[in-house]
């Protein structure tokens, strides 16, 4: 049928079950002929993962999916030891191959509206870092810096070079637009200064509406100041990423990670889409605002 929707979601974090009970209360007749765009971080327990997405594929014609950075955690993550996955990048391609298996989409496809959908993998380097005086921009506040294992083969400072070269074959096929007028890409990570400019402008909106909040607990509060503390350009995305989108040109790109809602315009000529369900705590402070639901993209 050819009236299927495509929707848009980021950063489920399962591990919370909250979030699990969001995923797996989502309809299992509404969206049998439509298709979701999960712009990674849903967990980095490969059970829950598996799980996550078999909901999904049970749920959703098509289900297209790029791993964040959360995946490749494989420190004090016994499950991994226990398949004996010694490093993320092993972890990554465990992952991919998992997707295959389940019949979940991390290459490029053509859904049934004539709508390419491509995914794109990456990573973060120094390239959209923005210092700050008023936070401290140290990698090892980062969950990343202690819980991923790299290579010899690809160190932490080319991961981000990694990930985003796997992208190339694809570019090569999907860059004529007269074949692909409509196109839609996504990532887990940010890809520009520009968009790392809209997103510490909304951080500024969302923190002075949280300080303005009676309603934060204790712990709230503190992990809200921790959020703020740390700067998150270091750890946000890589300028690679800008320039593959720049070649292919889609009109909407999602991505993730920011753990803010936005929709932006950066003067490119591409729709920019960030739509997280995020941490519970995020949602009860409002840094992320209500609703809580999926994101239809409209061509």
């Amino acid at each position: 049928m050819a009236n299927g929707k495509i929707y848009a979601i980021s950063d489920l974090h399962v591990d919370q079950s909250e979030n699990m009970k969001w995923v797996e209360g989502l309809s299992n007749e509404k969206y049998l002929n439509d298709t979701i765009i999960v712009a990674g971080d849903i967990t980095h327990v490969l059970s829950k993962l598996t799980r996550t997405l078999k909901a999904l594929k049970s749920k959703f014609k098509d289900v297209y999916y790029c791993p964040g950075n959360h995946e490749l955690w494989t420190q004090s993550c016994r499950e991994d030891n226990e398949l004996q996955l010694d490093n993320s990048i092993e972890k990554f391609h465990h992952i991919i191959e998992l997707c295959d298996t389940i019949g979940v989409r991390t290459r490029p496809g053509i859904t049934e509206q004539g709508v390419t959908i491509m995914p794109l993998f990456g990573w973060y380097d120094e390239s959209l870092h923005t210092p700050a005086p008023e936070v401290e921009s140290d990698i090892r506040l980062w969950s990343d810096y202690h819980r991923c294992v790299w290579t010899d083969e690809v160190p932490r400072d080319k991961a981000a070079e990694y990930f985003v070269k796997l992208n190339e074959a694809n570019l090569l096929d999907f860059q004529d637009k007269t074949k692909h007028p409509k196109m839609i890409t996504f990532s887990h990570f940010l890809t520009s200064k520009k968009l790392m400019g809209a997103y510490r402008d909304e951080m500024l909106r969302r923190q002075r509406y949280v300080r303005k909040s009676e309603n934060q607990t204790a712990d709230e509060q503190e992990r809200t100041s921790a959020v703020i503390k740390a700067n998150f350009s270091l750890v946000a995305g890589t300028e690679l990423l800008d320039k593959q989108l720049q070649v292919i040109k889609p009109q909407i790109h999602i991505f993730g990670h920011s753990h803010r809602k936005m929709i932006l315009d950066i003067g490119d000529g591409i729709r920019y889409v960030n739509n997280p369900l995020g941490y519970k705590f995020e949602r009860d402070s409002r840094l992320i605002e209500p609703p809580y639901e999926l994101y239809e993209i409209v061509l």
